[in-house]
């Protein structure tokens, strides 16, 4: 299994990359909004866990999540991998964004521990295996 992280604070990257990594999944990261499009066309994952709100290359903080997410959903050939976005964004406007953009599930960033995400991970990835 291969699960893309996209998200820019290290620390958090270091800590899934440990807890997928030790649990059998194959890991790819990156912040980068253009190589994470790339990533998903060219490695196919089972899975993408997405930070909304990544700093472009300029440094200037931006929701590029969402260009992720139009972008991978309105591809044939990555429009059925599923895609958690994993924020700390969660007004009621975002939460509406997040299921038009056709992400698989949101997860509070803040709110939620390892443990629970590989958890979601896991019925997520089996949600999209059976369909």
């Amino acid at each position: 299994m291969k699960v893309l992280f996209i998200d820019e604070e290290k620390p958090l990257v270091d800590i899934y990359r440990d807890v997928f990594q030790k649990n059998g999944y194959e890991f790819i990261t990156t912040f980068d909004i253009q190589k994470a499009i790339n990533l998903t066309e060219l490695e196919k994952p089972d899975i993408v866990l997405l930070d909304i709100v990544i700093p472009r290359p300029d440094n200037v903080i931006a929701e590029q999540g969402y260009d992720y997410l139009k972008k991978v959903k309105s591809n044939p050939d990555t429009k059925n991998i599923p895609v958690i976005v994993f924020s700390n964004l969660d007004s009621p406007e975002d939460r509406k964004k997040y299921k038009e953009f056709g992400a698989a599930a949101f997860m509070f960033k803040r709110d939620c521990t390892s443990k629970e995400v590989l958890e979601v991970v896991e019925q997520i990835i089996k949600i999209y295996k059976n369909r």
